[in-house]
């Protein structure tokens, strides 16, 4: 969880703002990507510094954690090279992105079947895992590099740095309140009632946590044109925003009813019987879909309209309100209990 939190910490929350002001300014597109992945590399050196910090410091003496951290922070670099899919969302072309994503998933996901067939140490897994992700880094600039009209030499200014952390820095904190809206439930859960009701919930988060990549999709291919709408005409912006909330809104809900519904079979189908007892704790979370398709959509509200602090203190409220709601319901009802307050 530490390494998450820093790994938050170390993405700047630069993700967003990145894309907004590639639509708005294309003309600074060299300054804009060159300074974000330079402060994207920074941010993740910090992490790593700072996971292998409290991997010495909470279990001291413990090479194969140390290890690990060190193994898995690694991927944080790697990912800093995200600025180009942010390049490539600012202009609504993730087809090349896709292809050269694609291109790298299958040599990774064959050194994972030999890793687990050769029984690997967990060393080794991890090598696997954080070699995919900088196989899909490289894949990234190779696409990047294909495309004609992308912008090339780079560079990094001091003064567009500060204009992108002044605009960033509550995301920074917003991504650390939701990091403790996701992973409360389960701490508390494990310090309660033990590492089997843990497990009884997280089967069905894990679930649920394939549906939320739905919005996230879907926001990722319209923010450009929503931004450029806002540019244009402020009531324009709203139309196309709200067709995008009702589209949500109403995926959501169909999303939230069939997995509702099927929460048993599909349970005991993916995890087997003896994860039954994680069917009720699905059907309550699948209720999560519509409320949290509709948040992923105000984002950029927020971002479009240069809001971020108002974003921090709607994460802020929700972060306090689950650690309270946790407290209160999970040593009474469990994972039930856990599920009710997402």
């Amino acid at each position: 969880s530490l390494v998450v939190l820093f790994a938050v910490l170390g993405q700047l929350g630069l993700e967003t703002i990145l894309v907004r002001d590639l639509v708005r300014r294309p003309a600074a597109s060299r300054e804009l990507l060159g300074t974000s992945l330079a402060l994207r590399l920074t941010g993740s050196l910090g992490t790593m510094a700072l996971s292998l910090a409290a991997a010495a410091l909470l279990r001291p003496g413990d090479g194969l954690t140390f290890v690990l951290t060190l193994i898995f922070t690694s991927t944080v670099f790697s990912q800093s090279f995200d600025v180009i899919e942010y390049w490539f969302q600012s202009r609504s072309t993730l087809g090349p992105l896709v292809a050269a994503r694609m291109a790298a998933s299958a040599p990774a996901a064959l050194a994972k079947v030999v890793a687990i067939v050769m029984h690997a140490p967990l060393e080794g897994v991890a090598l696997v895992i954080a070699g995919e992700y900088a196989l899909s880094s490289l894949a990234q600039v190779v696409g990047y590099r294909l495309q004609r009209d992308a912008p090339h030499a780079w560079r990094a200014r001091r003064e567009r740095a500060v204009e992108l952390l002044s605009a960033s820095w509550p995301l920074i904190l917003n991504g650390v309140a939701i990091v403790i809206s996701v992973r409360v439930d389960q701490m508390i859960i494990t310090t309660v009632h033990g590492p089997h009701e843990n497990g009884i919930y997280a089967a069905a988060q894990r679930l649920t946590e394939i549906i939320y990549y739905i919005p996230v999709a879907v926001m990722a291919a319209a923010n450009p044109a929503l931004l450029l709408s806002h540019q244009r005409d402020a009531a324009e912006y709203a139309r196309r925003l709200q067709r995008v909330f009702s589209l949500l809104a109403l995926t959501g809900l169909g999303i939230a009813a069939t997995v509702s519904l099927l929460s048993g079979p599909l349970v005991r189908l993916l995890f087997g019987a003896g994860f039954a007892e994680s069917g009720p704790v699905l059907a309550i979370l699948a209720w999560t879909a519509p409320m949290l398709f509709l948040g992923v959509a105000q984002t950029n509200w927020f971002i479009a309209h240069d809001r971020q602090t108002g974003l921090l203190v709607r994460s802020a409220v929700a972060a306090a309100a689950s650690v309270a709601l946790n407290v209160a319901l999970v040593p009474w009802l469990g994972a039930r209990g856990a599920a009710i307050t997402m």
